[in-house]
């Protein structure tokens, strides 16, 4: 009892202020009590979730099964046994695993929303999420709860209603917990996308830190923007310090394959790591990223595959459509290259940053 209570002070403390240490002492904690408790199923499941803080996916995949074979009807180790087959792309282990979760309780209700919306049906998922949230707002859980909750929504209404609208939701989750970095990030992220620098520059600093490199790269990004080389060099140099460090490339995968995909020399580099990354997890995303790689080294064919591989599984994003779309144009379909890019930009913002720049070097190549 006194573990998992010391495992979830410390993961909520991680959340609040980002210290990799916290989460660190979670996992020492968590692992270190695996033989002393009488609830195996929830230790294992706990476990699991410091899995999926860390993004070692795998191992959350495995602690969530070894929690599930103990105790197949306990909704946490169902939830987390979704969650870890989400990232690592077992999608019929999610939706077997969603079967199971008891419809009505909270566990069920946060998996159906996410379920909901990578199949695309986004009316659906912003109403089972909004129900969770009226239920964790009743419970009086953690206000940290609450604004998570809230801030998972926002980024569903993105998708429903646009940008307003999301961005009253994330103000609504800062309410109830005051800096709430994720929410930060959401109106930071907003920001971004309307091409606000300042703003962004002012949100992104408040809740950069290194377990979250990516956020050095936005901020580098920002400060090139405003024409400040020195700066956004400097913040690249810190994101590079991370993300390549031993041991980190499975954490940052993604955004460091964007990042080397970005640069003429640096494509091998960016096609080694994602080529890794999806042998680790062979999820949409992972293939998506492949795909962009691929077309950016003008291997058209292979990025092509790859990105009938990113839409396998699920509704494509924007920035999945977007892809396609530019893979396309390059083999001269551009007629089905068209339809996809009028869907992908028919809102900005829901964007990865990539596409952004990508979109901008475009408008400047064309006068």
């Amino acid at each position: 009892m006194i573990g998992g209570q010391l495992v979830a002070r410390y993961l909520m403390r991680f959340q609040v202020a980002a210290n990799l240490a916290d989460v660190e002492r979670a996992e020492v904690i968590a692992r270190s009590v695996l033989r002393l408790v009488s609830d195996t199923a929830g230790a294992y499941a706990r476990l699991g979730v410091v899995y999926l803080t860390q993004h070692k996916f795998a191992a959350a995949y495995a602690a969530a099964r070894r929690a599930v074979a103990w105790n197949p009807r306990n909704q946490g180790a169902l939830g987390v046994l979704f969650d870890a087959s989400v990232a690592i792309g077992r999608y019929g282990v999610a939706e077997s695993t969603l079967s199971r979760l008891t419809p009505g309780r909270l566990p069920h209700q946060l998996r159906l929303a996410h379920m909901l919306t990578m199949r695309g049906r986004i009316d659906g998922a912003y109403h089972a999420l909004d129900h969770a949230c009226r239920q964790l707002a009743l419970a009086q859980v953690s206000p940290q709860a609450v604004a998570w909750c809230l801030t998972e929504l926002a980024k569903v209404q993105h998708a429903r209603e646009g940008e307003p609208s999301a961005a009253a939701l994330y103000r609504r989750a800062l309410d109830v917990q005051p800096g709430y970095r994720a929410a930060l990030e959401g109106l930071a992220d907003l920001a971004y996308a309307r091409g606000d620098w300042v703003e962004a520059g002012r949100l992104f600093q408040r809740i950069a830190a290194e377990a979250h490199p990516d956020l050095y790269l936005r901020l580098a990004e920002v400060h090139r923007a405003l024409g400040e080389q020195g700066v956004a060099e400097r913040w690249e140099r810190a994101f590079l310090c991370v993300a390549r460090a031993p041991g980190a490339e499975a954490l940052y995968a993604h955004p460091l394959a964007l990042y080397y995909a970005g640069r003429p020399l640096t494509l091998d580099t960016a096609l080694a790591i994602a080529r890794r990354d999806v042998a680790r997890r062979p999820a949409v995303e992972s293939y998506d990223v492949l795909s962009w790689v691929l077309f950016r080294r003008r291997d058209l064919a292979q990025a092509l595959a790859m990105s009938d591989r990113a839409q396998s599984w699920g509704a494509p994003s924007p920035t999945i459509e977007y892809h396609r779309a530019r893979i396309l144009y390059a083999l001269g379909r551009a007629s089905e290259a068209a339809a996809l890019l009028r869907r992908a930009l028919a809102r900005p913002s829901l964007l990865e940053p990539h596409v952004l720049w990508d979109l901008r070097a475009l408008r400047t190549a064309a006068g």
